[in-house]
């Protein structure tokens, strides 16, 4: 059971990082079709900010959780060299239940805010006014991810696996 829900996030993780990897397609190709059209036909597309900000939250966000898997989010490996080797995992995971709570926090905070703009049905003040249901839902979503791999990342550390892809025989595991 615990091995599928690892599985199932890692897989979740995954497809917000393709999805991630598309906004960032859609922001650069959509910036630079606003460069150009802005510099030779002086023809400026109104609704370019708004989306572009859409997109940026959910390049920088959807991909958090695959990153957080595969090591790159940064980590403060100097206080670990100071630590005795059995004290870095419980640095670890002390340090990984606290950022499990602040991100669930934030993912639950978020999941309620895209509901009350569904129920109010707001929309932005921008020309497009498009419904902001859109981009808080794609927000929240990407917190839920993340809070789902911190939590991946706990049960693997609580499991004494490497939490990460990257330490595999790296980061020293507490004694049997």
């Amino acid at each position: 059971m615990i091995d599928r829900f690892l599985q199932f996030s890692d897989r979740f993780a995954h497809i917000g990082a393709m999805v991630a990897a598309l906004a960032c397609f859609a922001l650069a190709a959509m910036l630079i079709v606003e460069v150009v059209t802005t510099s030779y036909f002086a023809w400026s597309q109104p609704w370019s900010v708004e989306y572009s900000t859409y997109f940026l939250a959910a390049t920088l966000f959807l991909g958090s959780g695959w990153t957080l898997r595969k090591g790159g989010h940064i980590r403060v490996s100097a206080l670990f060299s100071l630590l005795p080797t059995k004290f870095v995992w419980l640095v670890d995971l002390l340090g990984t239940g606290f950022a499990t709570g602040v991100i669930t926090f934030a993912a639950y905070a978020l999941v309620e805010q895209a509901l009350r703009t569904y129920s109010l049905g707001s929309r932005s003040y921008f020309p497009s006014e498009t419904l902001l249901v859109f981009p808080q839902t794609m927000l929240a979503i990407a917190f839920v991810m993340l809070a789902l791999a911190m939590v991946s990342r706990l049960v693997r550390l609580l499991r004494r696996e490497p939490p990460q892809e990257d330490d595999i025989g790296l980061l020293p595991m507490p004694p049997e």
